[in-house]
């Protein structure tokens, strides 16, 4: 199981490299790939691609469209309230690849039919299906925080975790529901 936490850890440090945490009133968030070269080390970095390999920028456009859409596809927690899943841009991304299937001894794997970034990025996507498949996309998450965003990996136990952390979000949700209730009583 661990493992399979590991695949969707890859996947939110790929949809975490735009930045949507709020700094200051206004922030726009932090964008982690500024040109291809920067892509290309997060890719290397994962062993999604080899050192040679080159990441052009129309590489970068389609890592920026298919990060947006996995972000869009990720659903929400059954109490929380926000907009319904939409997995379509994710779908139309998806078209933009090609694979073939790796029959293995240890389990079947989706291999991308492209070179450089693309191959990289292909490799995400199957990483996608493969956790999708196996029933474990629910556990990543949005933070319920607005001035949050990140995305997390849910562990725990019944799968509802709001917060990336409880000690931060959490505790600023709970501590700012306080105050309100303590605001109305004295009313």
């Amino acid at each position: 199981m661990e493992q399979d936490y590991q695949g969707l850890e890859i996947i939110a440090d790929f949809i975490n490299t735009y930045d949507r945490r709020m700094r200051y009133e206004g922030d726009p968030g932090t964008e982690c790939w500024v040109v291809p070269e920067d892509l290309k080390h997060w890719l290397q970095n994962i062993h999604y691609i080899a050192g040679e390999e080159p990441v052009s920028e129309s590489d970068l456009a389609l890592a920026r469209k298919l990060r947006a859409a996995l972000r869009n596809a990720i659903e929400l927690n059954p109490h929380d309230r926000g907009p319904d899943v939409d997995v379509e841009p994710l779908e139309k991304v998806a078209r933009e690849f090609k694979y073939a299937i790796r029959l293995e001894d240890n389990g079947d794997k989706l291999e991308p039919l492209h070179q450089g970034g693309k191959q990289g990025l292909g490799h995400v996507l199957a990483l996608v299906y493969e956790m999708r498949r196996k029933g474990l996309w629910r556990r990543i998450r949005v933070c319920s925080a607005p001035d949050c965003q990140w995305v997390f990996i849910d562990r725990s136990r019944p799968g509802t975790g709001k917060w990336c952390l409880m000690s931060a979000c959490g505790n600023r949700a709970k501590n700012r529901a306080y105050r309100e209730r303590s605001r109305v009583s004295r009313s």
